[in-house]
């Protein structure tokens, strides 16, 4: 089988993967960048470029690659995480400790970590756009506090962030992703996330309002930003704040049908609204249910934005197909608001979308609700609420300062003996 020969291998700046070079049995130059593994086996397109020139090379695949990216709707390529990156990693890791010795009772390391993979690793990585960082750091947050609730140690995290970290690495080398995402170290992984105040997100929902306002019809005609675009982010934002949703793509993928209301028999007049979420990060079926004045005021505006919609319709954004740039149209957008309002950044720290499930979580525990109860709104545990949401805010030990001193108990005066 012809060799790639190494030094000839040219890679091509802003156009990921791709990249020219020549095999030992051949004297034309060979383009090569990603496509994914439901189009060819490797993963990759190969095309001769017919010339021998460097420099002709290197102009031809940029437009063969153009050509191909140039796709119809029907043509997408599908990101599949385990299929493109978990699959070839852990392939390339049990071959590569089959045939070592390994102490009596051990087992292979790869399979070792293929387990760690499959328990619990796939099912944060399984769906989301591994091209978008944010997407990455929202499924490597949302890990770690898993692995926090299933009591795992630190040491064992590390190893968990280390699989991670070689599997990136090696879907790098393949061509799939352009860079490794910065992984977390335990520093970090245990540090605390800056919530919003309700007040500043309040300036933001009213900063996409207005911004829906002053949209042109030109700009809008043109498909660039519509004022449509902008209530829906703001209904994105108020759907986040509104319950223990986890701020991503899980949203994105409610539909119509999975929401309804139901009824308190000590207070009819106040219908409750519930959503149903199917195959969260931590279980297969989970239930919600939202803020009384979101369900009364906010939610009907939410459903009136779409009218003639269907059960199985997306609730948000219905007529986009591609969610995965949607998501990466609203995180822009609402860090670009957030930064207008000098809001992004707080105590050396960013607040990207996911740190509105922090104000949730943060408010509903201000407000006096019991620990579990927000715990199970949020599909985590007691324990992680208590260690990546609470730990670091001063509310928690006034709580608990009012909980060991009562105010009802009455101080005595303590005076000096005479």
């Amino acid at each position: 089988m012809p060799k790639i020969l190494k030094e000839t291998i040219k890679k091509i700046e802003r156009k990921p993967s791709l990249k020219i070079f020549k095999k030992d049995k051949g004297k034309n130059y060979i383009c090569s960048f990603y496509v994914g593994f439901s189009k060819y086996k490797s993963g990759n397109k190969e095309q001769s470029l017919k010339t021998s020139n460097v420099n002709d090379a290197l102009k031809k695949a940029q437009q063969v690659y153009d050509d191909y990216m140039r796709i119809t709707p029907t043509e997408t390529i599908i990101l599949d995480f385990s299929k493109d990156i978990a699959t070839p990693f852990f392939k390339h890791r049990i071959r590569k400790y089959k045939d070592e010795k390994q102490k009596e009772g051990n087992d292979n390391q790869g399979i070792r970590e293929k387990l760690r993979y499959d328990n619990y690793i796939k099912m944060f990585f399984d769906k989301i756009d591994y091209k978008d960082h944010e997407a990455l750091s929202n499924a490597i947050s949302d890990l770690t506090n898993h692995l926090k609730s299933d009591n795992k140690t630190d040491n064992t995290i590390s190893k968990y962030m280390s699989i991670l970290r070689l599997m990136f690495k090696k879907a790098q080398n393949m061509g799939v992703i352009k860079s490794i995402p910065d992984m977390p170290t335990l520093t970090v992984i245990n540090a605390h996330r800056e919530s919003y105040f309700n007040e500043e997100l309040n300036l933001i929902t009213k900063r996409l309002q207005h911004h829906s306002e002053d949209v042109s019809p030109k700009i809008a005609a043109n498909g660039i930003t519509t004022s449509l675009d902008y209530l829906g982010i703001k209904d994105f934002v108020n759907l986040c704040r509104s319950a223990g949703f986890r701020p991503g793509m899980q949203l994105l993928h409610i539909k119509n049908f999975q929401y309804s209301y139901i009824t308190d028999k000590l207070n009819p007049n106040e219908p409750i609204l519930k959503f149903v979420l199917f195959k969260t990060k931590t279980s297969p079926k989970h239930k919600l249910t939202c803020h009384p004045y979101f369900t009364k005021y906010i939610f009907p505006e939410i459903v009136s934005r779409n009218p003639n919609t269907q059960a199985n319709d997306y609730l948000l954004f219905p007529n986009i197909k591609d969610r995965s740039a949607l998501y990466k149209k609203i995180s822009k957008i609402f860090i670009r608001v957030s930064s207008e309002l000098n809001l992004y950044h707080k105590n050396g720290m960013t607040r990207p979308l996911y740190s509105i499930r922090h104000s949730f979580i943060s408010q509903r525990y201000t407000a006096n609700a019991p620990l579990h109860v927000i715990a199970r709104s949020s599909n985590n545990s007691e324990k992680v609420i208590r260690s990546s949401y609470l730990d670091q805010e001063d509310q928690m030990l006034i709580n608990e300062h009012k909980s060991l001193f009562p105010q009802k108990e009455k101080v005595k005066k303590i005076t000096p003996s005479s």
